[in-house]
């Protein structure tokens, strides 16, 4: 789905990513990677490969959008370092053509060293431009600018006439803040509310709908 902000054109792609036209920008927020692996590590049991579906719906959309440019907004890779970096660091390995460039988020622990390591600038807080300002969280004052953010993995709930609900992943963009909905396989959903404000965007299996 097509979305014009700012005089710039962005693709809502079912991927759950952002793509942005004139820059040839894909911008992802919270995968956190490791996560699997960190609760393991931690005693609750988790499958070996868990979020293996996480490795191949990046190299999948790396491969279909083919950006010049990747901002992570954050919650890249969960917690400390773990036995999963060597697959993140092997999958970034095969597109040495793209810049990618991590906004930390809160999760983001591990040393900036290892990121630097595999080409990837690391920035502390946001990344700012004439019109957009990139963060993890949403930001409380944006100078009129569009703030695209992560962090609250926003979802929707649908209801249906026989008591049904489903309740499913969405873009969100309300008062200049746009929200991204997490990549991750194993982030959950934060239930947003039907705000008269809001524009609402669905994340269905092969499309993005404005509901």
């Amino acid at each position: 789905m097509q979305l014009f902000l700012r005089g710039s054109e962005f693709t809502l792609l079912p991927e759950k990513a952002l793509y942005k036209h004139d820059e040839s920008l894909l911008i992802i927020a919270d995968i956190h990677l490791g996560k699997a692996s960190h609760f393991r590590k931690s005693g609750i049991p988790m499958p070996a490969n868990a979020q293996a579906a996480d490795y191949k719906a990046l190299e999948r959309l790396f491969e279909k959008v083919q950006p010049e440019k990747v901002y992570f907004l954050g919650d890249l890779f969960h917690s400390t370092f773990n036995g999963d970096w060597h697959y993140f660091a092997a999958l970034i390995s095969r597109f040495q053509q793209i810049d990618f460039t991590l906004i930390k988020g809160n999760h983001d622990l591990i040393n900036k060293s290892l990121f630097r390591e595999l080409n990837i600038t690391v920035i502390d807080n946001t990344l700012e431009d004439a019109s957009f300002i990139y963060s993890h969280a949403p930001l409380s004052e944006t100078d009129g600018k569009i703030n695209i953010s992560g962090h609250i993995h926003p979802g929707i709930r649908l209801s249906g006439q026989a008591r049904q609900s489903l309740t499913i992943p969405c873009y969100y963009l309300i008062n200049n803040i746009l929200l991204l909905p997490a990549f991750g396989v194993l982030t959950g959903l934060y239930i947003m509310d039907w705000d008269n404000a809001a524009d609402i965007y669905a994340v269905l299996s092969n499309e993005v709908r404005k509901i």
